[in-house]
């Protein structure tokens, strides 16, 4: 593996997502393609969902490939011949228990693996791996990048090995790996199943919201800022080798933020605290510090929960009413 030159625009640079159908992947296409990249997007043979009418109108390639099927991937890869690697592919259930635990081995640690070796064999500026802020699980608030991983989850144990695979290759054999923890993300085209837009959906209904206690903190990154980090580390070299938070430092509780789309949206929604109960190994202190994105990359994120909450508001409006 060489490493090619580090670049200062994206514009009429090749590069590859994984997960691009994905929430974060959607967004990045775009982003990507307004920067004027040439965006291969890979997604799994027989996926749940297909680019639809978000895709229509952007220059994207399409390529259907298992990251479980390393030779295809290896085809793949050398076709492509992209500079920026962005990985964001990966089974995200946060359910608890043993009969999940294939699949996340499967998808999140063994492809990570076949990706990387796929790209041995070529020259590329950087990989930029999505890992997870539910690696650190039971570790101390506010969680910071040297904390060890604490996972509580088949989900967030699968992401904390793939990341510890990126360390290692990176510190043994030298590949260009930047490793990313997103902090919750939110924002307009989410998954209905999230917190955030049932809340929103139950509110624009005026229909009651069954939740949990509610007492857990969380924090929540809305997705332009999200983006705005994956673009910013993508064009910072000194980021190589590095593991870094993309968060707010901002926690609320789980209440806070539904009582808060209900008064936004001036709902009649019945919150039913403690309606269902909270998880096995519940992560009740949910903090990030975001040191090293503010001084590495200078990323600082912009939206505050409120104008995030407005902005997705508005699109669940528009979603709901067509």
């Amino acid at each position: 593996m060489k490493r090619s030159m580090p670049v200062k625009t994206l514009s009429d640079t090749r590069v590859l997502i994984t997960g691009a159908n994905g929430f974060i992947g959607r967004h990045l296409c775009r982003a990507l393609v307004d920067e004027g990249a040439r965006v291969y997007a890979l997604r799994r043979t027989n996926a749940f969902s297909s680019p639809s009418e978000w895709a229509s109108h952007l220059d994207i390639e399409w390529i259907e490939v298992d990251l479980c099927d390393s030779d295809r991937l290896k085809s793949v890869i050398k076709d492509t011949a992209a500079s920026h690697i962005f990985h964001l592919a990966a089974v995200t259930t946060v359910d608890r228990g043993f009969e999940i635990a294939q699949r996340m081995i499967a998808n999140n640690l063994q492809g990570t693996i076949n990706l990387l070796h796929a790209l041995e064999a070529t020259s590329y500026t950087c990989f930029i791996h999505t890992g997870s802020a539910e690696e650190y699980g039971m570790a101390t608030a506010p969680f910071r990048e040297t904390a060890f991983p604490q996972p509580v989850s088949a989900y967030s144990a699968s992401k904390a090995s793939a990341a510890l695979f990126c360390d290692m290759y990176h510190r043994t054999l030298g590949c260009p790996i930047i490793i990313l923890r997103p902090f919750l993300v939110y924002g307009p085209g989410q998954p209905a199943n999230k917190l955030i837009p049932q809340a929103i959906q139950a509110a624009l209904k005026n229909q009651p919201f069954p939740m949990t206690s509610g007492r857990q903190t969380r924090e929540f990154t809305y997705i332009d800022d999200l983006i705005a980090g994956y673009l910013k580390a993508a064009l910072t070299p000194e980021a190589i080798g590095h593991t870094i938070n993309l968060g707010t430092g901002k926690n609320y509780t789980i209440l806070e933020v539904v009582e808060q789309i209900r008064q936004l949206t001036g709902s009649r929604m019945r919150i039913e605290v403690g309606a269902l109960p909270d998880r096995a190994g519940e992560i009740m202190l949910y903090q990030c510090d975001n040191t090293k994105a503010r001084h590495l990359l200078d990323w600082t994120p912009e939206t505050s929960l409120t104008q995030g909450l407005k902005k997705t508001i508005d699109w669940y409006k528009t979603v709901l009413t067509r």
